[in-house]
């Protein structure tokens, strides 16, 4: 009977602390991401400073950590840099016009707005430059 008392109380406790794993994971979470963002800027080629202005909310410290790790273990592996695909521009037309509005009437999807055809034959609008 004492012993049955003493699992019945050891149950829940075992259930609370399985809780607080979860927990940890779930706080350590933010840090793991911070260390694979700094892993992949380091592995990408790219600078610390990089790499917090484009990570402004990450942890400067976890960054930094995964920067570090990833250093020394392409340094010990002779691995060399990924360099990553260029940045490519934004453009302020392509943010505030939907994508409907480049389709008009008798237009096709593939023109930009603002050019001629081929069709229409307009010879001042074919010497005009493009946008």
């Amino acid at each position: 009977m004492q012993t049955l008392c003493k699992l019945m109380l050891a149950l829940p406790l075992l259930l609370a602390l399985q809780g607080c794993d979860q927990i940890n994971q779930a706080l350590n979470k933010q840090q793991a991401n911070g260390n694979a963002i700094g892993a992949a800027c380091r592995h990408s080629g790219r600078s610390l400073e990089d790499c917090y202005r484009r990570n402004p909310k990450v942890p400067k410290a976890d960054i930094f950590a995964g920067w570090k790790e990833m250093n020394e273990y392409m340094l010990t592996k002779k691995i060399d840099i990924v360099p990553p695909p260029p940045d490519s521009p934004i453009n302020k037309q392509d943010i505030d016009a939907p994508a409907a509005s480049s389709f008009k009437e008798g237009g096709s999807a593939d023109e930009k707005p603002g050019t001629v055809s081929a069709g229409n034959g307009d010879k001042a609008a074919e010497s005009a430059p493009a946008h």
